[in-house]
């Protein structure tokens, strides 16, 4: 499959340097200028910035018997850049998130990540390459308490061909890198051994515009995820997906995805075929409450040698009912279910792992004009698993402001 990705990453990038010396010819006009708030000629720049979770942490490590507090807070700028170059358009998305701990300075950091893609628009044929790099230092997922270092890189490029007035199809091929630190060790398991791994994807999708607001999609992709210390890790994909793309402007907005995925696993890795999903919709209700909703079904790799891979299915959802012109409250809520998978041929696993999180959360915000928010927020999480040791409480108390967000 490498060499598969590799000449098609290679066919799409000379379609695109082909695209790109062809003749001119108008592509209307830029719909992320449009949206820019700053804009230089061919450039727009859409700055924000949000100061998140000033306040305290009452379980800093997620720890059982012995909970340890500290004040802390995030600082997360980022920018969004659009420069139009006759048919040629650049998309560059650059943030940053400064996280600080007053007491314990071990879990500071500072993470970046860069996203890019360029494409070269045409009547009928739109040609796409595409890079993007993250380094962070904060907990990912649901499983990992530890705070490490884990660098992501993805190359992709694509081309999207237009059938009719309505119909498109689109064909992509992207390779992800995903690196751990050598010396983050979690449950007595090493994070790079288990989980540094190289994933690549070929993906076909068709695209029918229902409505201006409404867009049908089937999708289909195989991936092969290829560990880079212990190869009976490795596993070949294939998922088929349906949905819809809702715009902004919809009266509900956001995408959904149902599907089925086909996991292949080498070794002891066992298989999985099943149900998968991906939900995140917003919607404003009589113009005063705003709801979102998002949800999630997929298999995801695990830091347990005993269990290569959990299926995580979950629902978070976020109402934001407006009081007044200014004020508003909020509440939150979230469930998440780990259903783990065993190897093979261990006889004292728990056949029937199940760990489960729980999320609630309320607050009060105050916008100050069109762009700007602070607000109050109290948030309790709790999991709870039959492992020893793997449940926690935690509290989280501080206040929020976010620009252009």
């Amino acid at each position: 499959m490498t060499g598969r990705v590799g000449l098609l990453l290679v066919i799409m990038t000379c379609v695109c340097t082909w695209a790109s010396r062809a003749g001119a010819q108008s592509a209307g006009p830029d719909p992320g200028a449009a949206r820019a708030r700053v804009q230089f000629g061919p450039l727009g720049l859409t700055p924000s910035v949000a100061l998140t979770n000033l306040g305290i942490d009452t379980n800093v490590f997620n720890d059982v018997d012995d909970p340890k507090g500290d004040f802390t807070f995030a600082v997360s700028p980022q920018v969004d850049a659009s420069l139009r170059m006759r048919r040629a358009r650049l998309q560059v998305m650059a943030r940053s998130n400064l996280v600080y701990f007053h007491h314990y300075s071990s879990e500071r950091s500072a993470d970046t990540a860069i996203d890019s893609k360029l494409e070269f628009r045409g009547t009928r044929i739109t040609p796409w390459v595409g890079a993007s790099v993250s380094s962070g230092r904060q907990r990912f997922g649901y499983e990992i308490d530890l705070r490490f270092r884990r660098v992501t890189g993805d190359v992709g490029a694509g081309v999207e061909a237009r059938l009719t007035g309505r119909t498109r199809v689109l064909a992509s091929a992207h390779r992800t890198h995903y690196e751990h630190d050598a010396d983050a060790v979690f449950l007595g398991a090493s994070l790079q051994e288990v989980l540094n791994r190289q994933s690549e994807s070929i993906g076909l999708d068709l695209r029918y515009d229902l409505t201006p607001l409404t867009t049908f999609v089937a999708s289909t992709q195989t991936i092969r995820d290829g560990f880079e210390f212990i190869p009976s890790r490795n596993t070949n994909s294939v998922r088929i997906e349906t949905g819809f793309d809702l715009t902004p402007f919809a009266l509900i907005s956001g995408r959904g995805r149902v599907g089925y995925r086909a996991l292949n696993g080498h070794g002891t890795t066992p298989d999985y075929s099943g149900l998968v999903a991906s939900v995140a919709v917003g919607s404003t209700i009589k113009g005063r409450t705003h709801l979102d909703v998002a949800t999630e079904r997929d298999v995801n790799y695990s830091i347990e040698f005993a269990y290569p891979y959990f299926l995580l299915t979950g629902a978070t959802a976020v109402v934001t009912p407006r009081l007044t012109q200014r004020w508003d409250t909020q509440g939150r809520i979230g469930v998440q279910r780990l259903a783990y998978r065993g190897v093979e041929g261990i006889s004292d696993l728990l056949r029937n792992r199940i760990d489960r999180l729980r999320m609630m959360g309320v607050g009060v915000g105050y916008r100050m004009g069109r762009d700007m928010r602070i607000g109050f927020n109290v948030d309790r999480e709790r999991r709870e698993s039959p492992v020893q040791r793997r449940d926690y409480l935690g509290y989280r108390t501080g206040i929020s402001v976010t620009y252009g967000r």
